[in-house]
């Protein structure tokens, strides 16, 4: 594995050396999973952006007037779920 030097600020070496130690990892393994899960990220949005150049207004219309206006099944209403507003 071919390697290079990255620099970090204090502060983030501090907070890089902590969270390493908490998952007894070494440090360089916690940064790589870092910058692997960042580019995951970044090929996700680049995934999603291309989808949404792909559609339209126009189609999105066409597919939400296909909904039936009634009101939602006992238990897929909003309020089913326990949760609270607040």
């Amino acid at each position: 594995m071919k390697g290079f030097v990255v620099e970090l600020p204090a502060e983030l070496q501090a907070e890089v050396v902590r969270r390493a130690s908490d998952k007894l990892s070494s440090q360089s393994a916690w940064v790589a999973d870092a910058v692997r899960e960042k580019l995951a990220a970044c090929d996700q949005l680049e995934y999603l952006e291309a989808r949404a150049a792909r559609g339209s207004r126009e189609a999105y219309e066409r597919v939400l007037a296909k909904v039936p206006a009634v009101e939602p099944v006992s238990g897929d209403d909003r309020n089913s779920s326990g949760l609270t507003n607040g």
